[in-house]
């Protein structure tokens, strides 16, 4: 069994001001919906790309969203078969759309492990200002979201707020206007693992943006990431967990997807003629 995980937002799916550049209608298909009003996007030839990988192993998204902003993505759900999904940067694991309870019970564990997220509340608001930090919220009771304003943002304070979360058993993300505070035993990592025993797989590919995507990437036997967001620009062509993506934006999607089917077509292969 083989099986794909990967992040979905800046990586599968792009609002219209995060593609990079613009694409006509008939290059784009709607996959996200809110209020009634299309929100994401991916390209008609990732989306095929992506159907095509789903039909060889087990599609698995995964989001930091919340379960509510993920059940937004409707064009998963009606072009192929996700039985498990990732939700709440690890925090819920969805079987057939439904949060699974046992993976939730490990997950109320070990988020004793980290600092009361009350007091991590007051240690960012204490170096937050009202000139850039602009609004927040708990997610699933799970982590933080905080919207900044990144054009006035301190990132040398938060960059020093990451290193005292550290200590803490706290991670911090921050990505476009948005600022993760997240416990450091909640990771996507972990959760993929989980979901390769449930499914016993023995293969996984897996890609994402952001320095919270870096646990799942770590768990992969192929990992790759887009020449864009929050890993690119803290690693540059560094990194020795991942590969980059030679394009960036929406068109780093097309790339990534077709690099990971013919990995998986690859393994496919190998699995068969070692038997």
């Amino acid at each position: 069994m083989m099986l794909f995980a990967s992040d979905l937002d800046k990586t599968l799916i792009f609002s219209k001001k995060s593609m990079g550049e613009s694409l006509s209608d008939h290059e784009l298909v709607p996959v996200e919906e809110k209020g009634g009003v299309f929100t994401s996007y991916m390209t008609r030839s990732a989306l095929l790309q992506l159907a095509s990988i789903a039909q060889v192993s087990s599609f698995v998204p995964v989001t930091t969203r919340t379960v509510s902003q993920y059940r937004r993505v409707f064009q998963f759900s009606k072009q192929m078969d996700v039985k498990y999904a990732i939700t709440s940067n690890g925090g819920n694991v969805l079987v057939d759309g439904e949060p699974d309870q046992e993976w939730g019970e490990r997950i109320r564990i070990a988020a004793q492990s980290s600092a009361d997220r009350e007091d991590i509340k007051k240690m960012y608001d204490e170096i937050a200002s009202s000139e850039w930090a602009l609004r927040g919220w708990l997610c699933d009771e799970l982590f933080y979201t905080m919207i900044i304003d990144p054009e006035k943002a301190p990132f040398s304070v938060l960059d020093e707020f990451r290193q005292r979360l550290l200590v803490h058993g706290w991670a911090l993300s921050i990505q476009g206007r948005k600022v993760y505070l997240v416990p450091a035993g909640i990771t996507k990592g972990d959760a993929l693992l989980y979901v390769k025993e449930r499914i016993a797989a023995s293969y996984i590919a897996a890609s994402g943006d952001s320095l919270l995507d870096e646990s799942l990437l770590r768990v992969a036997d192929y990992a790759i990431a887009p020449r864009h967001g929050e890993l690119y620009a803290f690693y540059g062509e560094s990194s020795l967990h991942h590969q980059f993506t030679e394009s960036s934006g929406i068109r780093a999607s097309e790339e990534l997807l077709e690099r990971v089917h013919q990995e998986l077509l690859k393994y496919n292969d190998q699995f068969i003629a070692s038997r």
